[in-house]
């Protein structure tokens, strides 16, 4: 194994024959290995001008296995996460590698719940449970080579490289199907693992109690003989509500459903969080506190939207509070009467560690739900479709021309002038002075709405990456993951739907609209970054700037100075997505209707790919024939796509004709026409790299990480209620 050190240091010296000292002046006299360090040191851009200095200099650049991985490494927004071995009486690392690297005897004799299956090739044993039915192993042994034999600099760069190389073409070099029983509920995606909760049950009240962890097979471990954990269930004693996740720190944060409160002179808290291990389900021991509470209600019947995102010790939770939908109903109203009943959404920050609060703010009040998404460890962005302006107050929130949906940037350091320490638990009042108050820092504008336009939905996606641990901890990724994806750097997507306004007599139902709008994180992570460097100014002069207080921190910034240039607006690919974990570092994947195994005539103007897309309205969209697409947002990617791309054609339905696969660069503006929705056309730039590939399975719903492609073919009939459901998940290994 290669320890963190020696990632860093030359493999081996070279023979210097051909370079003698005594027949080169200057730096060329010094040795390969001399040369080879005088590399790390400089930035990226010197390293390839010093590499064209002259043939030496460029032989020793190419021949170096450290310089090759770490430009991979640049190139495709990667982190090196070396594997250290964990140190005698580290519990996290020991309980992590007992109780998931090797198949527990006991169980096996003396539970029906364990299915237990030995490969026929290597005699490896594999572990799964009844309601999951992982893929059966091939009639031939795989041909990859695990992880743990793949150590060495050179290795890692051919392992990273290859994966990059398969997904410019989505030719995967693994597919594997497991089944699982039930329907998607409560689910996540991170780091090659996938949750879902049993939920077989149509009741709203009756929560999921138990979480199944899968583990996802992947191009190294493609028949899943040595996984990271094993297919396991792990039942709670309380009802699940939400839950999010982070493998890389062991790490699952589970939302009880109506919890009780912990005395009789305090209100329950709107939710619990118990923060567990993956590997034991047992309190963290990282977590100085086994659970935190949010704030209670602040009315006796409300349901709740929950919003869950972890990045190093930060834990940044949402809950939005409403009327149920029975109770709007019995008021005479649809759910779409959510703005004007009130509705309450909060959201609190943590240190999961030390439990220590950060921030607290109550979110004004708006049309439909806000979302979010951590920037950075002490920032994150919120989407809102009303300003924070408080004009025309009687008008209702979800009118888009009055209140404009903006993208608000916030930070939570701490003000060393006003050091506050936060009282536990939270109580209902929002306005209390014993938790700090996150400072708006930006607030990014949309395009401007025609009158009349009504907003039904803002959300952010995706989560962030998971940064590595500093280099004086353990890191708990394991060997199998010897990078990881930059947190700071990929795409954000935001989805925006609405209902234009009625002037041209069109039908309600045309004239709903869903917008896809792609930002690049480096982006939103530079107004983070710029806003926080205007807090620190005011914190520095006791808590002012330009004169205004700490509202001088905040800058307006309208659509014609960011947007334009800086983002991509085009119709959704997808109308529905049930399955949201499609975005994974610059990659944004899409299901699109198949044509070649639909036998679909292209010449014939009959053929209509709108009926093709068609919004359905069944609970559960039914399976079709479908290829995959891939938007690429890596400016890297797009450099070397632009020297050997073909002219760019205009952007439509039918690129995609007789080909395996198709990539097109799209630069070209895309031109939203304003229609009855905008106040004028929107151009938007942020060039992109579209790729198509041949599927032609029964699909209905997509999903993605930096490893695979899960697609899903959702199997369905509603007899009163879901346990007739069953997920069929192929893995595209990549």
């Amino acid at each position: 194994m290669i320890m963190a050190d020696e990632l860093y240091r030359p493999p081996t010296k070279r023979s210097r024959s051909s370079h003698s000292s005594q027949s080169r002046p200057g730096i060329l006299s010094l040795p390969d290995e001399i040369i080879e360090h005088i590399y790390l040191f400089l930035p990226f851009k010197d390293r390839l001008n010093l590499r064209w200095g002259c043939t030496y200099l460029r032989d020793v650049y190419k021949s170096s296995a450290i310089l090759q991985y770490q430009f991979t490494l640049s190139t495709t927004s990667y982190l090196d996460v070396p594997w250290r071995p964990p140190p005698s009486g580290s519990s996290i690392n020991e309980d992590f590698t007992e109780e998931n690297h090797k198949l527990n005897e006991e169980s096996e004799s003396s539970s029906s719940s364990i299915v237990t299956l030995r490969s026929p090739h290597t005699g490896k044993a594999r572990q799964s449970i009844p309601s999951v039915s992982l893929a059966p192993w091939p009639k031939e042994p795989s041909l990859h080579i695990p992880h743990d034999k793949v150590i060495s600099p050179a290795d890692r760069n051919n392992l990273l490289s290859g994966r990059e190389k398969r997904w410019e073409t989505l030719d995967w070099a693994e597919k594997r199907t497991f089944k699982i029983q039930g329907r998607e509920g409560v689910y996540e995606l991170q780091e090659g693992i996938f949750l879902m909760c049993d939920d077989f049950n149509d009741a709203e009240d009756d929560k999921p109690s138990s979480i199944r962890l899968i583990p996802l097979p992947s191009m190294q471990d493609p028949d899943l003989e040595d996984p990271p954990l094993q297919t396991i269930s792990h039942k709670v004693d309380f009802p699940i509500s939400d839950l999010t996740m982070d493998p890389s720190q062991d790490l699952i944060v589970v939302s009880e459903y109506r919890p009780e409160s912990h005395d009789t002179l305090h209100a329950p808290p709107t939710h619990r969080y118990h923060l567990l291990t993956l590997s034991t389900f047992k309190p963290h021991p990282l977590a100085k506190l086994p659970t935190l509470d949010f704030p209670p209600f602040s009315q006796a019947i409300m349901d709740t939207r929950q919003l869950l995102q972890v990045m190093g010790d930060t834990l940044v939770i949402q809950v939005s509070r409403f009327a149920p939908a029975w109770v709007l109903a019995g008021l005479g109203f649809g759910i779409g009467a959510l703005g004007g009943l009130g509705h309450e959404e909060e959201m609190v920050a943590w240190n999961w560690k030390t439990g220590n609060v950060l921030a607290r703010i109550s979110l004004p009040e708006n049309g439909w739900f806000s979302s979010f998404a951590l920037l950075s460890p002490t920032t994150f962005l919120v989407t809102s479709t009303s300003n924070i302006s408080p004009i025309l107050p009687s008008e209702t929130r979800s009118v888009g021309s009055v209140f404009p949906p903006v993208i608000q940037v916030y930070s939570f350091i701490p003000d060393p002038n006003n050091p506050i320490n936060p009282v536990q638990p939270l109580y209902t009042d929002p306005m209390d002075d014993t938790t700090p108050r996150p400072v708006l820092l930006a607030q990014l504008q949309l395009p401007l709405f025609a009158p009349d336009v009504s907003i039904h939905a803002f959300d952010v996606r995706p989560d962030p990456a998971f940064p590595p641990p500093p280099a004086d901890e353990v890191p708990t990724l394991g060997k199998r993951k010897p990078f990881t994806q930059d947190p700071s750097k990929g795409v954000m997507v935001f989805e925006l739907k609405v209902v234009g306004n009625g002037e041209d007599n069109i039908p309600r139902r045309e004239r709903k609209k869903s917008y896809e709008i792609f930002v690049l994180r480096e982006t939103l992570v530079e107004f983070a970054r710029q806003g926080e460097e205007r807090l620190r100014q005011a914190y520095d002069n006791e808590g002012d700037l330009d004169g205004l207080g700490i509202r001088g921190v905040e800058r307006n910034v309208p659509w014609s100075e960011w947007g334009e240039e800086k983002t991509r607006m085009m119709d959704a690919v997808m109308k529905r997505r049930s399955w949201v974990c499609s975005c994974s570092g610059y990659r944004f994947i899409s299901l699109i209707p198949a044509i070649r195994s639909q036998g679909l005539d292209l010449d014939d103007p009959s053929t209509n790919m709108e009926d093709l897309e068609d919004e359905t309205h069944e609970l559960i969209p039914p399976p079709k024939k479908s290829d995959l697409m891939i938007f690429d947002f890596s400016p890297i990617n797009l450099r070397k796509s632009n020297s050997i791309t073909e002219e760019e054609q205009s952007m439509n339905f039918f690129d995609f004709v007789k080909t395996e696969y198709t990539v097109k660069i799209r630069s070209n503006p895309s031109i939203i026409p304003k229609r009855n929705i905008w106040k004028e056309d929107i151009s938007t730039n942020l060039p992109f790299k579209e790729v198509r590939k041949d599927y032609g399975a029964l699909a209905n719903g997509v999903m993605c990480d930096d490893q695979r492609i899960i697609v899903i073919h959702t199997q369905a009939r509603m007899n009163g209620d879901w346990s007739t459901i069953s997920q069929e998940m192929s893995v595209l290994c990549m």
